[in-house]
């Protein structure tokens, strides 16, 4: 790890975040990584006792003030802080938080699409893959955490990590466990689209595929 890696894992440890990782993302095309080479991945995982708290309430209702909520604008006001601390060191960054999609018209609100999402960036970090709920899962924390990237020309160390294929085999407990009946038990690889995954339009965001995943309760139950 070169200094400037180990200074930007060092600010972010600072910020509570849990994991850290450098991906090139050069390889995608321009409108996707904006003509910057790298992203910085980091990650916040949610409390097992929330989990728990949703999984032990099936009528528990989704919030914007609830744990999940609070820790996803978390990881994009530290996005946020990060991006402006590269920017005053001499760099070209961009946060990819709600508020720097919003700013840079990088996010569809009608087909509820980010131009570059976290997850594709995740899974070119070979930090995990896409399950059949349509989020990331990672083996230590299943699909319980928040994702922030941020994008920049600063020159980073970084390795490249083979894409790993999912690993939910004949689980659909996600799909079975969804009120809405939106996920269609379907495994994603790279030429799989995300609505062949699920019906986002219907999506309510209970939280019931991140909660009741095994990959998720192994986290909770460690």
């Amino acid at each position: 790890m070169n200094t400037l890696n180990l200074e930007i894992e060092q600010f972010l440890r600072s910020e509570n975040v849990d994991f850290v990782h450098f991906v090139n993302i050069s390889i995608l095309n321009k409108q996707q990584n904006r003509g910057l080479p790298y992203a910085i991945l980091m990650g916040i995982a949610i409390n097992p006792q929330f989990i728990k708290g949703v999984y032990e309430n099936p009528h528990y209702i989704h919030s914007a003030t609830d744990e999940y909520a609070q820790t996803e604008e978390l990881i994009g006001l530290i996005a946020d802080k990060l991006a402006n601390r590269l920017i005053k060191n001499g760099f070209k960054a961009l946060s990819q938080s709600d508020g720097g999609l919003i700013t840079e018209n990088a996010f569809d609100f009608e087909t509820k699409t980010s131009i570059l999402p976290h997850k594709t960036i995740a899974v070119l970090s070979g930090l995990g893959y896409i399950g059949k709920s349509n989020l990331f899962i990672t083996t230590k924390y299943g699909a319980a955490q928040c994702l922030g990237t941020v994008l920049t020309n600063a020159p980073l160390l970084v390795k490249e990590h083979k894409i790993q294929s999912p690993k939910c085999y004949n689980c659909n407990i996600c799909r079975n466990v969804c009120p809405k009946k939106i996920l269609r038990g379907i495994s994603w690889n790279i030429n799989i689209s995300r609505d062949e995954i699920i019906n986002v339009y219907n999506c309510t965001a209970c939280l019931k595929c991140m909660v009741y995943c095994p990959k998720t309760q192994a986290y909770v139950s460690y």
